[in-house]
């Protein structure tokens, strides 16, 4: 996953289905290592500095919640950034909500309530 290419997806000059396809592939292999009780592969391309908001987690959170980005999908993205070395969190509560997005076998299944939710928060501030 490259961050320049996630950037353009959350400030809408890269549409949900064109990210779609560019993280198809590597997104594949890391879905084929889950069930296997191992580690599960996560290539992140830090081409660019990236700082994750209220705004961008919202945007994320919504194109799940309409459908335009699968639950494994977002999970995928939610681990990218979380171990990418240049990607910094406006806040604790961003990186807290953007791990609820990873992992269905710890947090549960992500279901589009949750995701409106997280997208909602900080939206009255």
């Amino acid at each position: 996953m490259r961050l320049s290419s996630f950037a353009k997806l959350i400030n809408g000059s890269l549409s949900a289905a064109d990210y779609s396809r560019e993280i198809a592939e590597e997104l594949a292999e890391h879905t084929q290592h889950l069930g296997r009780g191992g580690s599960a592969p996560v290539r992140v391309t830090e081409d660019t500095d990236l700082v994750l908001d209220r705004a961008g987690l919202g945007a994320l959170c919504r194109m799940f919640a309409s459908g335009q980005l699968t639950a494994g999908e977002l999970a995928y993205i939610a681990d990218a950034l979380q171990m990418a070395e240049r990607v910094e969190f406006s806040g604790p509560d961003i990186a807290d909500d953007l791990d609820s997005c990873t992992d269905p076998e710890i947090n549960g299944p992500l279901t589009a309530a949750k995701a409106l939710e997280i997208a909602g928060r900080g939206a009255a501030a």
